[in-house]
Parts: structure tokens; C-alpha cells; sequence
């Protein structure tokens, strides 16, 4: 199969499982959002930090480093699995008797039962971390995407009937390690591939080296990017910590769920072009042009549609988080970006430039939250706005260069997508200025229809490239039936 068709079939099946259990998590978020109240939702966000933290010391940038390596041997996955389990070991019990100064800081006594719970999601991810690379690394998503559905169908089930029976921010968090428990679980089932006792520190060593840059980037990147809902949670109610966390989950679900597609099929797939040829470039142009004209109509639809969109999806209740909202879909949209070019600097080898850009980003970012954060939140999202935007200038004209694409041939192959967008979010206003009496639930599937239909014939009109590769790439899954 051609490294086209892979691609093809990659953010396929990758697409079926993160669009797939984003999607089935995000009507399990739909139903639990009309019982549980905003302040359980901010409980549960004040435990996140820890988390992703924690999860992110436990890669220790490993699963890229054996992704690169296509001659990983059984002493190296051995090695690795091992090493990243006493990790989550470690951490795990640090964090059990930490439970209770977590509660203090918070003033929150529940968070003591309630952390040592949820903090079990960081054994469970260490050990599929192998199974997932060396099935990335092989380019086969199809096993992934059909784990990722079972275990979002069996957590949110389990958690749709607690939240009913009045379990309340329980229902959150059994939803949350459960996931985590069946996806280990199914993961061992689907990988032929099981630890040798055996741990090789040499082994270690050689993927470090790759992966410690990518650590530090990691710890410094989350830490500083979930602050603010460890601030929040301390200067503001456990409400408002819900509107906001709501706010950037539903930008998460949409525009997130699509890059993070992209990113994780594209990352080995252009790994291979690196090394058999010299079309990186080429590469790397259309996976943008393709991800932008996704992305970029669609983060326009929801700054315009926000409040409408929230009272659909999330009830009444919710229509305070769409003030944040409409700045997340613009940061989102900005992630998604920039995030293409970050795969430009662990394709060349250029982690520890990579590392220099992410400090520069989250010092600013961190200057930022500590300024802004007794102002308001909504000054607070408009700083972070702001760092976003020089952010993704770093990423794209530094990785640019990586690959030899300018920031002005990028503006000429994005130019269409961006004209096309804003031409069919102008007469998505204008249709919402004709309806604005009518029940949400009818406005928004006109907008989203016009949306739709003008965005389409505007692209066709200025004969915009990826518009024409999206048709050529769904016409090579039809004639070539690669899913199968």
C-alpha cells in the first residue's frame, strides 16, 4: 500500500476513533451537562493538573522515540514498558498521600477520596503506552479506533446511569478511570506484543536522549496550559471554574479532536517520507491546506454561533461559557495551526529547538496567567489570545524554515480557505439576524447548512487546492476501498 493510501486509511480509522469517541463522549457530556451542575464539573477540573502532569512524565517523550525507531527491539519495548510502570507507580503513591493538602488547598475535603481515584488513570495509560506506539509506529489505527469506541460506549454508559441515580461528580470521575482501565485492557487484547523480564538502562538511555527535551517541553507546556484551572478553581467559584472548563472542552471536542487526527497520523507517516524522500515540503503543504479548510470554517461557525450552540447542546444553564467560548474556538483554531509545524521539528530531529520555542511560549503564557487572573477570566483567555498568536508565529516561521516553506507561501495556499470562510460566516450572521426570534434548535442547523453550502461553492469558485485534494482523497477510498 502506498504511503498516500496509508495516509488515507490512517486518518480514516484515526478519525473513526478520536472524531468517533470524541463524538459518543461529547453526547454523554450533552446529557450529564442537563444533571450535574457546573460546580461538579469544576470539582473534577481542579484534579487535572495532576493528571496531565503526571501522564506526561510517564511518556517521557518514549512513545515518539519508539514510533521514529522502525528497528525497536523486544530488550527496548521491554525496557521501556518497565520503566515507564515504576514511574506511574511512584507517582501514584506520591499523589495518594498527597490527596489530603490537595483538599486543603482547595478547601474541598472530597477531593482526598475522590483524587485517589481518579489518580488511577495514570497506571492504567503506562501500561498501553507500547501496544499504542508500536501500533502507530506500523500505521495500523483501525485497532485503535475500535478500542477508543468500546471503552467511551462502556465508561459512558456506567456514567450516564450513575449521574441519573444521583452519584453526582462520582459519575465524572468513574467515567474517567474507567475509560482508562478498558483501554489498557483492550489494548493488551489487540497487541500480540507482551514485556520480556527484562530492562536494558542502555535502552533507556538511547530513547531519552531522543525523548528528554520532549519531557521537559511536555511538563513545562501542560503544567503552564492547565494553571489557570488551578488558579481559577482558587480565586473563583467551582462554578465559574465549570463555565470556563465547559467553555474550552467543547472547543477541545471539536477543533482539538481534528488536529489531534492529523497530528497523530501524520507524525509517522511523514517520518517515513523523511527518510525514503526529499517531499517533506510537499508533504507538510497539503496536510496544512487540508486541516485549515476544516478548521478554519468551523472555528468561525462557533465564535458566531456560540450562545445558540451551547443552549443546543449543554441546556440553558450554560450560556454564560459563551463568552469563553468564542476566544477558544480562535485559540483551537490557532493550536491547530501551529501544531502542524511543532511534527516539523521531531520529524527533522529538532527537539531541543523545539524545547527553546515552548519555554519562550509558556513563560509568556505564564507571565500572562499571574497578571491577568484576579482581573477576570475573560481578560484572562484575551492574554492567552494574544500569547497564541506569537506562539504559532514561532512554530510556523521557525519550522517553515526546517522545510523551506515561507510564511508567504503559507499565506498564498491559505489565502482561498481564509476569503471562503469569512464570505460564509458574513451570510451565517445574516442569517442569524433573519431568525433571531426563532428557537435556537431551529436557527442553528439553517447556519450550519449555509454554512456549509456558500463555504463550498466559495472554494470551488477560487478553485481552491485542498477542496480539490479532500475530493481526491475521498475518491481514492471509494475506488481502492482501503478500509477494508
Amino acid at each position: 500500500m502506498s504511503l498516500r493510501d496509508s495516509a488515507v486509511k490512517g486518518v480514516l480509522w484515526t478519525g473513526i476513533g478520536r472524531v468517533g469517541a470524541g463524538l459518543l463522549n461529547f453526547i454523554l457530556t450533552m446529557i450529564l451537562a442537563r444533571v450535574l451542575s457546573p460546580s461538579d464539573y469544576g470539582l473534577l477540573e481542579l484534579l487535572a493538573i495532576f493528571t496531565i502532569l503526571s501522564e506526561c512524565f510517564i511518556d517521557s517523550g518514549f512513545s515518539q522515540a519508539v514510533i521514529k525507531d522502525q528497528n525497536a527491539s523486544q530488550t527496548d519495548l521491554s525496557s521501556v514498558f518497565f520503566f515507564n510502570l515504576t514511574i506511574a507507580l511512584i507517582l501514584y503513591s506520591g499523589l495518594f498521600f498527597a490527596a489530603p493538602l490537595i483538599a486543603i488547598f482547595y478547601h474541598e475535603p472530597i477531593l482526598i477520596k475522590l483524587s485517589r481515584f481518579v489518580f488511577l488513570v495514570i497506571i492504567f495509560h503506562s501500561c498501553s503506552i507500547i501496544q499504542i506506539a508500536n501500533f502507530s509506529r506500523n500505521l495500523q489505527f483501525r485497532p485503535q479506533a475500535i478500542v477508543s469506541i468500546t471503552a467511551i460506549i462502556i465508561a459512558g454508559t456506567t456514567a450516564g446511569i450513575m449521574a441519573f441515580e444521583g452519584f453526582g461528580v462520582w459519575a465524572l470521575a468513574t467515567n474517567m478511570v474507567l475509560f482508562a482501565f478498558l483501554k489498557m485492557v483492550f489494548f493488551w487484547l489487540f497487541s500480540s506484543w507482551r514485556p520480556s523480564f527484562i530492562v536494558s538502562f542502555q535502552s533507556i538511555k538511547k530513547y531519552f536522549k531522543f525523548g528528554v527535551n520532549l519531557l521537559v517541553q511536555g511538563l513545562v507546556d501542560k503544567f503552564v496550559t492547565n494553571l489557570e484551572s488551578l488558579l481559577i478553581g482558587r480565586a473563583y467559584t467551582k462554578t465559574d471554574l465549570g463555565y470556563f472548563s465547559q467553555a474550552r472542552k467543547l472547543d477541545s471536542y471539536i477543533i482539538q479532536t481534528s488536529t489531534s487526527v492529523i497530528q497523530k497520523v501524520t507524525y509517522p507517516i511523514l517520518a517515513k517520507i523523511n527518510s525514503i524522500s526529499s517531499g517533506l515540503k510537499d508533504g507538510y503543504r497539503r496536510i496544512l491546506q487540508i486541516t485549515m479548510y476544516a478548521m478554519i470554517p468551523l472555528s468561525l461557525f462557533m465564535v458566531i454561533c456560540s450562545e445558540d450552540l451551547l443552549y443546543c447542546l449543554f441546556g440553558p444553564k450554560w450560556i454564560s461559557s459563551s463568552q469563553y467560548l468564542r476566544l477558544w474556538s480562535i485559540v483551537g483554531l490557532l493550536v491547530s495551526f501551529y501544531s502542524i509545524f511543532i511534527n516539523v521539528f521531531l520529524v527533522v530531529n529538532k527537539t531541543k529547538e523545539l524545547l527553546y520555542i515552548s519555554i519562550i511560549r509558556q513563560v509568556l503564557r505564564l507571565v500572562t496567567i499571574i497578571v491577568l487572573i484576579r482581573l477576570s477570566i475573560l481578560i484572562l483567555i484575551y492574554g492567552i489570545l494574544c500569547v497564541t498568536i506569537v506562539s504559532a508565529f514561532l512554530y510556523t516561521y521557525i519550522g517553515g524554515k526546517y522545510i523551506h516553506y515561507s510564511l508567504w507561501e503559507i499565506a498564498k495556499d491559505l489565502f482561498p480557505i481564509v476569503l471562503s470562510s469569512f464570505i460564509a460566516s458574513f451570510f451565517v450572521y445574516i442569517t442569524y439576524e433573519i431568525f433571531e426570534n426563532y428557537s435556537p434548535y431551529l436557527i442553528i442547523p439553517i447556519q450550519l447548512l449555509t454554512m456549509v453550502i456558500i463555504y463550498t461553492i466559495s472554494c470551488a469558485f477560487m478553485k481552491c487546492k485542498a477542496q480539490k485534494e479532500v475530493y481526491a482523497i475521498i475518491e481514492s477510498f471509494v475506488k481502492h476501498k482501503i478500509v477494508k
